[in-house]
């Protein structure tokens, strides 16, 4: 077995579900298991908007690491926007904060009765989003061994007042990018927290074909690509109004603007907006290679991995300037452009597809900036480090 010490991953779910934090820990736990021995913890639910009960309760093997679910008492709440507007105006009370944080579900009891009756049985519990129930009232029940990964981003929960103990409560905290660190500490002041800006790994495959892709789906000409949910929250609604504004403004703009993932929202129908729903991992990379540009309209992103894979592939991101992440990142790897309106996203539309050498130039700076920071070796190294500060600090 492995001989650096037992591990407990506490997640809202977890398994094949569509989603960048569940993604991320799932990843995380596969690279993990050769120097741990892990368990995770986590819910019955595949939706992430209902929490609907739809999986078996009990243990279950998945990529060779025991995982147990635990049932939802209650999922998200009928009148949740009800809870979320008290709670995020200016005169709310704890009370209110309390109810929106279960109001959004998933309440989970019998997960926190079992980090609270297990919790010595482990080196370090991993607790990843430090939004939802389990990680909000599941950390104080493990002070001494709680490791948070925030996944957080500047959005109005993280005013208030009951997340400021989830910030303080852990051992450690593993940071995503130096912005979510910036953010998380300008506003709680929790700087004596001892944390690492640790990240995510990219596997870059090495059989990627942008041909294949293009034959296979019939593609030709210049590329936009999407990958991702296809909802509101990520901005996708006024992509394919600028797309479709930019397409059709006499100019004789040439181009398809290509959607990976799935859909929870209309998609415009069109024949330069193609929807391929969701998509194999074979897939999804020969679109990286195939595309000329990766866009990014999402303001919401505490680290986009789609992003960090479009990188990898050398491809240039289009992003919008509203995320301070991905607007900073851009900055940092010169990798990247960012708008503000259809009047940028146009103009700079324009240029990117008109200059290859720009293009090239971009992609290469995401790339070395995702090997330099991004990739499992570097992420799992670090993870050690900070499990092992824990697992000291408590010997």
């Amino acid at each position: 077995m492995s001989s650096e010490g037992k591990l407990l991953v506490v997640a809202q779910r977890y398994g094949d579900v569509a989603g960048g934090a569940e993604w991320h820990a799932r990843e995380l736990v596969k690279h993990l298991a050769p120097f741990f021995q892990i368990k995770v913890a986590t819910t019955t639910a595949s939706d992430y908007w209902t929490w609907k009960n739809d999986l078996p309760i009990g243990e279950e093997l998945i990529d060779g690491v025991t995982v147990r679910r635990f049932p939802v008492d209650r999922g998200r709440a009928r009148d949740f926007r009800r809870w979320e507007r008290a709670a995020f105006d200016p005169g709310r009370s704890l009370e209110d904060e309390r109810r929106f944080i279960e109001a959004q579900g998933p309440v989970v009891p019998e997960l926190l009765e079992y980090i609270s009756s297990h919790v010595t049985d482990y080196d370090a519990v991993l607790f990843f989003t430090y939004i939802y129930y389990p990680t909000a009232y599941g950390i104080s029940l493990a002070p001494d061994r709680a490791i948070l990964v925030p996944t957080a981003h500047d959005e109005p929960a993280l005013s208030l007042t009951s997340y400021r103990r989830v910030f303080h409560a852990p051992r450690a905290i593993a940071y995503n990018t130096a912005e979510e660190r910036a953010m998380v500490q300008a506003r709680f002041h929790n700087e004596r927290v001892p944390n690492e800006i640790v990240g995510v790994g990219v596997d870059r495959p090495a059989d990627i074909s942008g041909d294949r892709f293009r034959k296979g789906f019939a593609i030709d000409g210049p590329m936009l690509l999407y990958v991702g949910r296809v909802v509101e929250s990520k901005g996708c609604d006024q992509l394919f109004r600028d797309f479709a504004r930019w397409k059709d403004d006499g100019n004789g703009h040439r181009g398809t603007l290509v959607v990976m993932g799935r859909s929870e929202m209309t998609i415009p129908t069109r024949p330069d907006i193609k929807h391929l729903g969701y998509a194999s991992d074979a897939d999804k990379w020969d679109a990286y290679d195939a595309a000329d540009v990766f866009v990014m309209p999402s303001r919401l992103e505490s680290l986009s991995i789609v992003a960090l894979e479009a990188w990898s592939a050398g491809k240039p991101l289009l992003c919008h300037a509203g995320s301070a992440v991905l607007r900073s990142m851009s900055r940092r790897s010169g990798g990247g452009l960012f708008y503000r309106d259809y009047d940028e996203f146009g103009a700079l539309l324009d240029l990117l597809l008109s200059d290859a050498g720009l293009r090239g130039k971009l992609g290469a700076g995401g790339r070395a900036f995702v090997e330099h920071t991004y990739t499992w070796p570097v992420v799992v190294e670090k993870y050690r480090d900070l499990i092992a500060e824990v697992k000291a600090r408590n010997s």
